[in-house]
Parts: C-alpha cells; structure tokens; sequence
C-alpha cells in the first residue's frame, strides 16, 4: 500500500510540467465589456449605445478605416439600422465562432444593402464588427432614411428617448393611433352586421343576430390591429419597438386569424343545422356539428404552430409532425377511453342510429337527444334533467328511437259484459270494423277487431291498428277520440264494458244419515 502511494505521487510529479502547459497554451476566453463577443451582442450593444446618445462607445462597435469620423458614422448607422433592418434580431448567432455573419438586408432606392459583421482581431480578443464594406455604403442611403425635418417642429423636450428608444413623440402618436384604433373598434361593429347579414343569407333565411354578432369580435380585433400597424410603418419606429411589434402584432394576428376562423364555421354550422333541420334532415345536423368541431380542432392546431414558428421554437415543421406522430402514440395509449368515446361518436352519427331532437328510450330512460358530441350523448328526460352517457357506452346499448317511427301502433283489449249475447256481441264487432276503416287517420289494410277469448269476468275483445301519424302527442289525441268513438258503439249496440267481478252460487244438499236415524226398509222378497 505504502509502495503505490509512492508511485502515485511520483507521476503527478511527472506529468505537472504536462499540464501547465496546456493551460498555459489554452487560456480562458475573456468577456468583452461591450459584449462584440457574438453577432448578436454587436448589433444589440450598438443600438443600446446609440439610443443611450454615448457615440463614443457606439463608434467602437465599427471597422471603420482611418480618415472616417467614427461618432459621424456611427450616428448615420445607427438611423440607417433603426429605420431600415428588417425586425430579426433573434435569428442573429448568439455564438462567438465564425468569420463573417449578415445582420439583414436593407431595401433602398439603389438596390440592397447587405448589413454584414466580421469578426476581427483587436488585441487578445476576437470581436465582432460592423464590416468595412457595409460602412462605406452608409453615407449614400443615409439621407434617404433620415427624417431630420421632423424634430424641427417638435419640442426639445419630447425629442428624449423613452422605453425601446422609442422618442417620447413617437409615444404620443402611438396613444393617438390606439385611440384611433378603438373607434374603428366600435364603427366596425355597426356596419359589420349589415354586411355579414348579406353574405350569410345564402345559409339561413332568418336573422339571428346574436349569431352574427359573434363575428364582430375578431373582426374589430383584426381592424385594430391593422390601423395600428399602419401606425407604426408611419413612425418607422426603432428596431427594438419593431421587434417587439413584430412578435406582439404577428402573435395578435394570427390569434384573431384563427379566431374569425373558428367563429365563422361555428356560425355556418350553426345556420346550416337549423337549414338542414328544416328541410327535413335531422339526421345531418350531428354531421354537421362532427365537422365543426373537427375543423375548430384544426384551426386551433394551424394557430399554435404558427405560434411557435413565430417565436422560433420550431423551425421545421416536419420534425414537429413527427415528434407529434411519435407523441401521438403515447397519448393514444393514455388516451383509449377517450379515443373509444370519440369512434362510438362518430359511429351513432354515421349509423344514424339516433338523431338530435328524436325521443328515446335508452336503459330505463326516455326523452329527446339534445347533443351528440365528441364524446357523449345528451338526453333530456321527461324529468327535465340531462343525461349524458358515454358514446363508447351508447353504441354497445340497446337504443328504442321513438323517432323513426313512420307510424305508431294502436293496440287494446277491451272486456264486455259475459251477459252479452251472440247476436249483441255480432253486431258490436261489424259496428267496430267499420269505424276503423271509416276514419282516415287509420290505416285500413292493419286494422283488426277480433273476439279472442272468453275472459273470467268478460268478452274480451281486441282491437288493432296503425295510427298514420308520427307526432306522439297528435298519437294521443287520435287514440282519445277513438277510445271514445268505441265506448259509444258498445252502448249504441245494447251491451256495456265489464267490471271485474264473481258470481257465487250457493245449493242445499240433504243430510247424510247418522247412526240414531231409522234405517230404511228392506225391500221384499
């Protein structure tokens, strides 16, 4: 034991010249106080110099070459950039490899100005430059981006800069341009509806304006949302309140994009139910509202994954899709209730077994389908109260629709008297037959009246027939008027409907012989 530790420490020994002078050849990166170390840092610590009014530490962040005034460019460059390089600050490199990086294109009346950085040497450092080429083109576009006359007509005092660098002028007309916006907010709602009232006539004939009146929702966001863009292209604000309005504006719009979306389908489904429901063809409506829900879904999808586009959390949609598919997986094993539920749905609703608004007795229960959705079905009882059972439950249970009845059975037994005779009960029966099949409500092929048994306190007899309605009150009606008809044919026939009842006969029988009584005589020989 004493031996190795020997042995060790005669290799550290060794091998300490070794690794001094790795560390010596390998020393640690030092941190800029300007932060040039990356692409990103350049452009983002030149502005805030520049906005901050510190030219001198602004002209450190150029290559510029001798001859030039540093402070004179750097403020050409820094009017140039505020006003002309495209809001993708997030897309620049945060890492300090590489040798030369393009910040952005600038648009000009003379072609394009490729805004490039290049990292140089100074010193025991590498930092990140505004390039040489791109400063000598800055005086030529600099008149064409610079709105000098503006501050000659606008106090000294609101020329500061504020939050993002955005001047306190500019702060002003951005709260001129929100109330602007909300008063187009409020006019559009009044022409609006007219205007929707109009394109969805081709729908719905009637007019639901609480229907329409839920469009108008995005669609102030939306004009809002564009008065203020118009805003802020006029102020050709500063980069960083582009960026920021980048990123705000594009995240609004596609909220309020997607949301017009969802409430125009949500309301063609709607007047497109009740279109359908009139013509006839309940049975689609469930369809209808399957695809609206279906395409909601969707649109909300679309919506976050531009969402997260836009912030650069997903950059190929492809490997989201597959990262879904895989994810996809997993939620459908954790998901199998809720998987069934929506297959049993959408298995009622193409089987048709039932429909919205049709009465059904499902187990004990029995009242009129209010919704088929995704995952269950709504009944309302003739209690008033919703059940709701899963339609993976739904599709294995035995369902009775009332509702595609094409015609409802009438069917009772009715006892006569057991003092009715042959020729009563005869003339009943014919009296009955023809009532029947004189009334057009019934359907004179299915009707029957028949004696079919002698009952223990009646003539039982039973009549049959097909009310030619499917409307189960107007059933009732029919079936109180007949009920009645038929009591008046067996009083008109002389006889009358029996009660239950018994008769007791009672008899006297002689008394049996006892052994005082007199025997009876012997017969003679």
């Amino acid at each position: 034991m004493i031996m190795k530790r020997r042995m060790f420490r005669i290799l550290i020994l060794l091998l300490f010249p070794v690794f001094s002078s790795l560390s010596a050849q390998t020393p640690a990166p030092l941190t800029d106080p300007l932060g040039r170390t990356t692409p990103r840092g350049t452009v983002v610590g030149f502005l805030t110099a520049a906005h901050k009014g510190d030219w001198t530490a602004a002209a450190q962040y150029l290559d510029s070459t001798k001859g030039e005034d540093p402070v004179e460019l750097a403020t050409e460059l820094s009017v140039v950039l505020d006003q002309g390089l495209p809001a993708n600050l997030d897309q620049l490199s945060d890492k300090p490899e590489g040798t030369r990086e393009l910040a952005g294109t600038i648009a000009t009346n003379g072609g394009p100005l490729n805004v490039t950085l290049e990292r140089v040497r100074r010193g025991s450092q590498f930092l990140w430059l505004f390039s040489p080429d791109t400063l000598k083109e800055i005086p030529a576009v600099y008149d064409e981006f610079n709105s000098a006359w503006i501050p000659d007509y606008i106090p000294h005092a609101l020329l500061r800069r504020g939050w993002l660098g955005i001047p306190l002028w500019q702060w002003v007309v951005l709260a001129i341009g929100v109330a602007l916006a909300l008063f187009v907010a409020a006019f559009i709602r009044k022409i609006a509806v007219p205007l929707l009232r109009r394109l969805f006539r081709s729908i719905s004939d009637e007019q639901d304006e609480y229907l329409l009146d839920r469009l108008t929702g995005p669609l102030r966001g939306l004009a809002s949302l564009v008065v203020l863009e118009a805003t802020v292209s006029f102020l050709r604000l500063p980069l960083f309140a582009r960026q920021v309005w980048f990123f705000a504006g594009g995240g609004l719009a596609i909220v309020l994009a997607g949301w017009l979306f969802a409430r125009a389908i949500n309301v063609s489904g709607r007047l497109l139910g009740r279109r359908v429901e009139r013509r006839g063809g309940a049975d689609a409506t469930a369809v209808i509202r399957l695809c609206e829900r279906i395409l909601t879904v969707i649109i909300f999808g679309v919506v976050l994954v531009e969402l997260l586009r836009l912030a650069h959390l997903v950059k190929d949609v492809s490997t989201l899709v597959a990262g879904l598919g895989v994810g996809g997986i997993a939620i459908a094993l954790a998901a199998q209730k809720t998987l069934e539920n929506l297959f049993g749905g959408v298995s009622i609703i193409f089987d048709k077994t039932i429909r919205v608004g049709d009465t059904c007795r499902i187990g004990d229960q029995t009242g009129v389908v209010e919704d088929i959705g995704l995952r269950s079905t709504s009944l309302r009882t003739d209690a008033r109260t919703v059940l709701t059972v899963p339609n993976s439950q739904l599709s294995a249970m035995n369902i009775e629709n009332f509702g595609m009845r094409e015609k409802i059975y009438f069917r009772h037994v009715i006892g006569i008297r057991s003092e009715t005779s042959a020729q009563q009960m005869r003339g009943l029966l014919d009296a009955l037959r023809k009532l029947l099949e004189g009334d057009p409500r019934v359907e004179p092929s299915t009707s029957r009246v028949r004696l079919i048994r002698f009952g223990e306190s009646s003539l039982d007899i039973e009549v049959v027939a097909y009310i030619l309605t499917t409307d189960g009150l107007k059933f009732l009606e029919t079936q109180e008027d007949l009920l009645l008809r038929i009591m008046d044919t067996i009083e008109a026939n002389g006889t009358a409907t029996a009660f239950p009842s018994q008769t007791l006969y009672l008899g006297r029988d002689n008394r049996l012989p006892t052994a005082d009584s007199p025997r009876p005589a012997e017969p003679s020989r």
